[in-house]
């Protein structure tokens, strides 16, 4: 004699708690995962022992081996050069500018740089190295 009815229970596995695992694991190495923090042109900085981080607000001048050059994140032709620097110095007073060239760009395209710096009156112009 049975007293109760017996119920013969399918097994299943249910799929919403494994995609909620999921898009959890998706959102955590999405998080996690080390974004490039340089944006701008592709180059290698020069090494040097004694290069340090600066505080300052500055305004940097980058320029890859290709002659490609950024001035504060703006692409910029090289005859156009010149004439921005004037305005960031007039509008900019005493910030400093920073080279960031990469090494292989020739020294001679440096020291043209520096000087088209020095014309438009920056004082402190400083260069971009890479840790050793």
């Amino acid at each position: 004699m049975e007293l109760f009815e017996k119920k013969r229970r399918t097994p299943g596995v249910s799929l919403t708690p494994l995609i909620d695992i999921l898009f959890l694991l998706i959102i955590f190495f999405v998080v996690s995962s080390r974004l490039d923090s340089e944006l701008g042109v592709g180059m290698q900085l020069p090494e040097s022992a004694q290069g340090q981080s600066e505080v300052l607000v500055e305004l940097v001048l980058e320029m890859n081996a290709d002659g490609k050059m950024l001035l504060d994140n703006t692409a910029l032709a090289p005859e156009q050069l010149p004439g921005a620097l004037r305005t960031l110095h007039a509008s900019g007073g005493d910030r400093p500018l920073t080279l960031k060239i990469d090494r292989r760009v020739p020294h001679g395209r440096v020291v043209e740089l520096m000087d088209i710096a020095q014309e438009a009156g920056f004082q402190k112009v400083s260069f971009g190295v890479s840790p050793k």
